[in-house]
């Protein structure tokens, strides 16, 4: 099976970790590669070819994580 490496890109856009995956092909690794996403981007690799870039899911981030658990908060 192809060995797929999902690498997680820092806000300054250098790459913070590898995360290796072991995948039956291209779909199954984007499916894995995605399901990675949290508050920064994951770039999908199959060696030296770039399969496919993951953006921040948005509603994920700490800023955003941060508003909504203020505005959920009863006021004082």
């Amino acid at each position: 099976m192809p060995e797929y490496q999902a690498y997680v890109i820092g806000d300054d856009g250098h790459i913070k970790q590898r995360i290796d995956l072991v995948c039956v092909d291209d779909n199954a690794a984007k499916e894995r590669a995605g399901q990675l996403v949290y508050d920064h981007a994951i770039e999908l690799w199959e060696s030296d070819r770039k399969i496919s870039t993951f953006p921040p899911d948005p509603l994920k981030t700490d800023t955003t994580t941060g508003w909504i658990n203020s505005e959920l908060r009863p006021p004082k």
